[in-house]
């Protein structure tokens, strides 16, 4: 009855026209029970007509439209009312929405509906501060996106980036630091040579954008669900497939070439596939490409089965990975040997990825129960040689480190009443280990094993967090977390907390604070060190990095299409390794594969700053984005001397923006201009000894004053133009994006060359473009 009260109220028809042509479908859910909801009021406009309908018992709802962008309004009584931005009709990735509502503790007002975009917060119910959703069309929009998640977190409020890399900087913290998960899974960095272009990054991203769905981004002071990361967190998810009919979609591009398909696993059940597939361009093209160029060959794949069941649960069988190879061959012509690497040959193999079976059920209507099996891993193999004045062969590198991970997780989420919901949890993981890594230190020496065992070790995670709405203005979360992690007996409780108040619709004001730990990669803790003929592992005793996190947020939503946040952040960082009357901390790890020395945890660090966003939705075809972050990252090493952190680049501006139009004289095809404007700080590095340089022949640093210089300040433009076709059978897309357009050059350190004994800047130009074509049908 109040439902269609309802519907009177807002004078909503269901109507058929000719013209609606394209069918968007989905399911609206309760947010916290994750239960269908009955009886949702669903609508939109189109020109002077409300086309509206209402979810069925199970939750589903279809909407009759026709070519365009729309924001999808939900509405039901006992309910917060919210709209989805920004839906596409028809959609590239699929028109099948799924919709959270939360629930009010207060019966709407009929007369004032406030409606909250589905920006203004992540989808976890549980976070409050320092995180966003973002959605896979954003991926695929936004210039310098690239349809990698990674380098469109960039820009975002907070966090950094490079040309050469989709390693993420947030709030002056190493790449290392941030945890993907991919459906409630932790797994490695999903990017292709991921740890050999940075720690923490790699070159392009293994996910595609035909089977991600929207996720969340979280930047600092998460939740006691995410463990094991001190510097963010990307909670990816991947679509279902459609049930209703079978489609495709192939794709030429300069990154490579993909197909896809999704689709009912029977015609006429609810059980769905899902996946994607994708071969680099430049393998293809390696035949004909110089020989100087090497090889650089990658593949990737990605699936999801959905699979319902009678009792309202759900299975789900996915996976996420890729496989790369590259190598280059030294010339074997001494007068191309100006710089330090052109008489050196290298190859790379590498493996990686994740896979889960998840079965989900509903509890008493008030919750669900989620377990989860999974099976992550990474394999890297890489050898690098150095051709002498005799053309004789000297090996430099020679590792093997193979890692892979069996887990089973398991969480209970459930609404003890409207002002009380909690989700607890457990994860158990058996780490698996053969690792052998070994280098010379100067051409001609023998090898020297840095990191060498093979094994296993059990890591333990468990958590328990609840979120109480304290009042209509007030809500709290609480929760802790606690990891152990047997290879080095290291025990870590974790207390997290946020507290936000709602001072009305449009304002809010939030703070949260997070205890956070992160263990190393494990081949740091497997450094073999002999005393007297007695070979030790001093590093096996070596406790978590820890960092107090503290953010104070204020959210004001101007309007339902423009929003301006500001976040002050403060981050106590402790308990870091280092090498004690050294320099070095793991707070600056980049690539750096083999420490020398044992380590101990006296290292600290601070990160302070201010994050400011003033971003405009999508709206009459127009959107933009100014973000900034100023910010001081400092460290103290091994020696008590504080320090600019690597990463202090002291300040990151963004502006991004772009318009959309429909054109055609059929009004069939849309055409998609995009730019964005990044002004950043350079990064730090060593001073130089110049006399000592020239003496030995090669780079000399001056480590005393270790990260007292700082590169120039970058300035990347970024654009890209997106031109569709809508068929009646099929769609088209014409994609052109371009990385870093004007060329600025990226820099890394100093060069001598060995001809002329010259000391440069050790800088490249590049230029990353990618010019795609799609077909879906």
């Amino acid at each position: 009855m109040k439902n269609i009260l309802l519907l009177l109220f807002f004078c909503v028809t269901n109507i058929q026209a000719q013209n609606l042509i394209h069918t968007v479908s989905g399911k609206v859910i309760d947010k916290d029970t994750q239960q269908p909801l009955i009886g949702v009021l669903v609508f939109t406009h189109y020109n002077d007509t409300t086309i509206s309908n209402t979810t069925n018992i199970d939750g589903q709802f279809e909407l009759k439209l026709p070519m365009g962008r729309y924001n999808l309004q939900f509405q039901m009584l006992g309910y917060q009312s919210f709209v989805q931005e920004e839906v596409a009709v028809p959609n590239a990735y699929g028109n099948n929405i799924s919709v959270a509502l939360q629930e009010d503790e207060t019966v709407l007002n009929e007369v004032e509906v406030v409606y909250k975009s589905s920006k203004d917060e992540p989808q976890n119910t549980m976070a409050i501060a320092s995180g966003r959703q973002f959605t896979v069309e954003e991926s695929s929009r936004y210039a310098g996106g690239f349809d990698d998640p990674a380098r469109l977190a960039t820009a975002f409020a907070g966090v950094a980036g490079s040309t050469g890399s989709n390693g993420m900087v947030i709030r002056g913290n190493a790449p290392k630091g941030v945890l993907w998960q991919v459906e409630d899974l932790p797994i490695p960095d999903p990017s292709h040579l991921s740890n050999i272009v940075a720690f923490g990054g790699g070159s392009v991203t293994a996910l595609s954008t035909y089977v991600m769905d929207n996720s969340d981004f979280y930047t600092g002071a998460f939740t006691s669900d995410y463990g094991n990361a001190m510097a963010g967190v990307f909670d990816l998810s991947l679509r279902t497939g459609n049930a209703e009919k079978r489609s495709y979609q192939a794709q030429l591009g300069v990154n490579g070439i993909d197909f896809g398909a999704e689709g009912p696993i029977k015609k006429g059940s609810d059980a769905t596939y899902l996946f994607n597939y994708r071969y680099s361009t430049f393998a293809l093209l390696a035949p004909i490409l110089p020989e100087e160029m090497g090889f650089l060959g990658y593949q990737d794949l990605s699936f999801k089965v959905n699979i319902p069941t009678k009792n309202g649960g759900e299975w789900n069988i996915w996976a996420v990975g890729g496989a790369d190879r590259q190598y280059r061959d030294a010339s074997r012509d001494s007068t191309d040997w100006t710089f330090d690497d052109a008489n050196q040959s290298f190859s790379t193999n590498i493996l990686f990825g994740g896979s889960g079976v998840s079965y989900q059920v509903p509890v008493n209507k008030k919750g669900y129960w989620k377990n989860i099996v999974g099976f992550t891993g990474n394999s890297t193999y890489w050898s690098s040689s150095e051709l002498d004045n005799q053309m004789v062969n000297h090996t430099l590198d020679d590792f093997k480190n193979v890692q892979y991970d069996f887990s089973y997780k398991t969480y209970l989420h459930y609404k003890f009443s409207k002002k009380h919901t909690n989700r607890t949890g457990l994860t158990i993981t058996q780490k698996h280990y053969d690792i052998n890594m070994q280098q010379a230190e100067q051409m001609g020496d023998p090898l020297e094993t840095f990191a060498v065992g093979n094994g296993n070790s059990l890591f333990v995670q468990a958590y328990t967090q609840s979120k109480f709405q304290l009042s209509q203005k007030w809500s709290m979360n609480v929760g802790v977390y606690g990891q152990y992690f047997e290879g080095t007996n290291a025990l870590s409780i974790e207390p997290r907390a946020a507290l936000k108040y709602q001072i009305n619709p449009w304002h809010s004001l939030s703070f949260s604070y997070g205890l956070h730990s992160q263990m190393e990669a494990l081949h740091y803790y497997l450094m073999p060190q002999n005393v007297e003929g007695v070979e030790t592992y001093p590093n096996q005793s070596l406790d978590f990095s820890k960092a107090h996190h503290y953010v104070l947020g204020y959210n004001w939503n101007i309007n339902n299409n423009l929003r301006f946040k500001s976040e002050i952040f403060y981050q106590d960082l402790f308990n870091i390794p280092v090498i004690e009357g050294n320099y070095f901390s793991m707070l600056n790890l980049t690539h750096q594969w083999f420490v020398d020395a044992p380590l101990v945890n006296d290292g600290t660090g601070r990160n302070i700053g201010l994050d400011l966003t003033f971003e405009q939705f999508l709206k009459k075809g127009y959107y933009y984005t100014i973000t900034s972050s100023l910010f001081d990252s400092k460290y103290v090493g091994g020696d008590g001397v504080e320090r600019n952190s690597q990463f202090n680049k002291r300040y990151v501006v963004n502006i991004l923006g772009g318009k959309e139009w429909t054109v055609g004289r059929e009004r069939n095809k849309t055409l998609s201009l995009n730019g964005k404007f990044t002004f950043m700080g350079g990064d730090r590095r060593h001073p130089l000894k110049e006399q000592e340089t020239i003496e030995q022949g090669e780079i000399v640093y001056d480590y005393e004053r270790a990260y007292s210089e700082q590169f120039p300040s970058s300035k990347i433009l970024s654009v890209s133009m997106l031109y569709k076709i809508m068929k009646p059978k099929y769609t088209s897309q014409w994609t052109i994006q371009i990385i870093n357009a004007l060329g600025a050059p990226e820099y890394y350190g100093y060069s001598y060359n060995q001809k002329t004994g010259a000391i440069t800047d050790d800088t490249d130009v590049l230029v990353l473009p990618n010019i795609a074509y799609k077909v879906m049908f």
